[in-house]
């Protein structure tokens, strides 16, 4: 479609070009006073038809010209738009596989570390984190339930290191 749409816009450039540079001036000159009196006094009739003929074809192209602009910046952004939103979408693919492939384990110190033996968290923030996490159980008893069952997926996938 774009490069259709270039194409049309291209031969529409070249043909507003042609067209104008066909056009008589409007002041050309001593020569041209003196040609001008000849042709209107010969050619009046036609003169006028053919310049006349000329302004309406140069107005109808350049409005082709910026219709065939419009159409282009319109195809341009909506390609830009959905290549911007396909590689939002591949990178948070990927950042979700990344999160899902990632194992803790708990090392001697009680340090959750990643496969690479990084620190993910150390023990007093997991210790933090637990007594805030049972502080709003008991202040929500509804959530305690679902809380209880996370808290014991995540041991059985924290498992200490040998």
């Amino acid at each position: 479609m774009f490069l259709t749409l270039t194409i049309i816009h291209v031969i529409i450039s070249v043909i507003l070009i042609v067209v104008v540079l066909m056009q008589h001036g409007k002041q050309q000159g001593l020569s041209g006073a003196i040609a001008g009196g000849a042709e209107t006094f010969f050619g009046k009739n036609k003169g006028r038809t053919i310049d006349a003929m000329l302004k309406k074809f140069t107005a109808v192209v350049a409005i082709l010209f910026v219709i065939s602009s419009l159409a282009l910046t319109a195809v341009a952004v909506k390609d830009a738009k959905s290549a911007a939103e396909a590689e939002t979408a591949q990178e948070q693919t990927a950042d979700t596989e990344g999160q899902q492939d990632v194992m803790y384990t708990l090392d001697d110190e009680g340090n959750m570390v990643d496969a690479d033996g990084n620190i993910v968290a150390t023990a007093d923030e997991l210790a933090e984190a637990q007594a805030a996490q049972e502080a709003e159980n008991a202040e929500n008893p509804e959530n305690a339930e679902e809380t209880e069952n996370a808290e014991s997926e995540e041991n059985a996938e924290a498992t200490p290191a040998e």
